[in-house]
């Protein structure tokens, strides 16, 4: 709960300190004396929109500080948790300064954090009734929210509410699996169409290990074979031709013969060198023999050259070596028979089905309570809002049942509150007929409904501003019953210009204004029983009563008794 709320330099609020108490709090004053300054103030440390305004003129910056003790919110606990911070604290000091320069600087537990951050923070912690959660009842799912709390689908024996809330997210988690393996099948397939295309044309290349360096090699010889031959014949004729090597090796053995003849050691020399001359004769022999036996074979040449430029170009596009390609194609074998996509995409399906009629079954067994209990949601604030001074009013909860479309995140329905002002009047929905102090008693009668339903209220502080607007006495009477009640469950600030309502709370605050040296000055105090029992009376004097009249009255109010 808000256990106390300091204010410095805030509109007219020089300095202002105020504690508070679990129960119902009235806060209280003259007109403009400025109480609709301290929901403005909470609103700025609860991380609201910031204003220069707001500072009190002549001062540079304000600052508003409060502590809420007992925490113990699940939401709230997981805020300080992504802000960084300790998350087991049970009592929380929020502080936001704000400087004319326009920085606004936000303080949880002396930490400083982001406005984004204190706002998540705080939002579990406090209603602000004036300006949140007049506004957060306008919402369509928000009135859906109400009727399912009423009819007790959050807790309890039929929590149909959490229980839609996971399956839906279960089937929408299976539907974007299925999704994504449907989107990866279609790109499968092209890729699958591309391996095959892939193992296709690797196969027609058919190249086995080392056929590359063999086919150029036998590429080699036979573009050269015309030059071989050449080559060898004339070999041959040189050999055979006069002055050739046979034809000197036959001179040079005749003219060593007749050395011999004169000088027998060099008959030796004389049989090497006829040896020679047969070696030429063999020799030339050979060489004619191979140069009558090279062939040029342009088929075969053909041939080969086609194969090679096929096999480059399969290289050149799948890995630019042999040993790639050879990978290639033994890797494009493997993906193909290891392709596991129908498998998943069949599992995926079974899920996504099994999800979607679990969803649909309990969509279904949503829209059934909610068709119940409307009714009674719309009876309860009907007979809240008539005693509250609306005595003509009607309200009627529409609940726009569908079924055979696809089910949202809350189900098939959608709810709106029609609200029925006075007789003879058309029915709208609250954004549409509701002024404000009439949003305001829906609210309050939406909270009652709850508390009759059994539902607890879950933040644990609310502020009602203006709830009180154009009803009279008695009425008010009323509404200080409903106030004490809904303050039995959460903590109740209301601030009011009836003394009925004042007379039921549990503490009193009055804003008090005052003139100092030529400067307005309001400041909160809270009150004794005598200080009480005084403003009671001027509350009841505006009235036109006299003061003694009214103190009587103020006793009669502080007593339980009507008036």
């Amino acid at each position: 709960m808000l256990s106390s709320l300091r204010i410095a330099d805030f509109a007219i609020i020089e300095s202002s300190e105020l504690h508070l108490t679990s129960g119902l709090t009235a806060l209280t004053g003259e007109t403009g004396a400025g109480k609709s300054i301290l929901v403005d103030a909470l609103a700025l440390v609860l991380g609201g929109r910031a204003t220069e305004k707001a500072i009190r003129a002549g001062r540079e910056q304000t600052e508003v500080e409060a502590l809420f003790e007992g925490v113990n919110d699940p939401e709230v606990r997981n805020a300080l948790q992504e802000a960084g911070l300790e998350d087991d604290a049970e009592a929380l000091i929020l502080r936001r300064v704000l400087t004319r320069t326009g920085r606004s600087r936000c303080y949880v537990n002396g930490r400083l954090v982001t406005q984004a951050q204190l706002k998540a923070i705080a939002a579990p912690l406090c209603d602000l009734s004036s300006q949140h959660a007049q506004h957060r009842l306008l919402d369509a799912a928000q009135q859906l929210e109400v009727l399912d709390r009423f009819a007790g689908l959050f807790s309890g024996q039929n929590p149909l509410r959490p229980r839609y809330d996971q399956a839906w997210s279960a089937w929408r988690a299976a539907l974007t699996v299925r999704n994504r393996l449907l989107e990866q099948q279609k790109a499968r397939a092209d890729r699958l169409d591309w391996l095959r295309f892939v193992q296709e044309e690797l196969a027609t290349v058919a190249l086995q290990p080392g056929e590359t360096e063999a086919i150029q090699q036998k590429l080699l010889r036979l573009r050269a074979a015309d030059q071989i031959a050449k080559t060898l014949a004339e070999s041959a004729h040189r050999c055979e031709d006069e002055g050739g090597l046979r034809d000197q090796a036959v001179r040079l053995s005749r003219g060593l013969v007749k050395l011999a003849g004169l000088d027998p050691k060099l008959a030796a020399l004389a049989e090497r060198a006829d040896e020679l001359a047969a070696l030429g004769d063999e020799l030339a022999r050979d060489l004619s023999q191979a140069a009558r036996h090279v062939e040029r074979d342009d088929r075969e040449l053909a041939r080969l050259s086609e194969r090679l430029d096929l096999i480059l170009r399969a290289i050149r596009k799948h890995g630019g070596s042999e040993a790639a390609l050879l990978e290639r194609q033994a890797a494009t074998a493997r993906e193909l028979d290891a392709d596991s996509t129908e498998l998943e995409l069949a599992t995926a399906e079974r899920e996504e089905r099994k999800t979607a009629t679990e969803v649909q079954e309990l969509a279904l067994a949503l829209q059934q309570a909610r068709l119940a209990r409307a009714p009674a949601l719309a009876q309860s604030i009907a007979t809240t809002v008539r005693r509250l001074g609306m005595p003509a009013a009607h309200l009627r909860v529409d609940v726009r049942a569908r079924t055979g479309e696809e089910p949202g995140p809350l189900g098939f329905d959608a709810v709106d509150l029609l609200l029925r002002a006075n007789t003879g009047e058309g029915e709208g929905k609250l954004s549409e007929v509701a002024s404000g102090g009439e949003l305001s008693r829906v609210l309050l009668a939406v909270r009652r409904a709850s508390l009759e339903s059994g539902e607890s209220l879950r933040m644990p502080t609310a502020i009602y501003d203006e709830v009180d607007a154009g009803l009279s006495g008695s009425t008010g009477l009323v509404l200080g019953q409903f106030l004490r009640e809904v303050a039995r469950h959460q903590q109740v600030i209301v601030i009011s210009h009836l003394p009925q309502v004042a007379a039921a709370a549990d503490s009193h605050v009055r804003v008090h204004k005052s003139e100092t040296a030529g400067r307005t000055h309001s400041r909160l105090e809270t009150l004794d029983a005598a200080g009480r029992l005084d403003e009671l009376a001027r509350m009841l004097g505006a009235a036109g009563q006299t003061r003694e009249s009214a103190l009587e009255h103020a006793r009669r109010l502080l007593a339980g008794q009507s008036v």
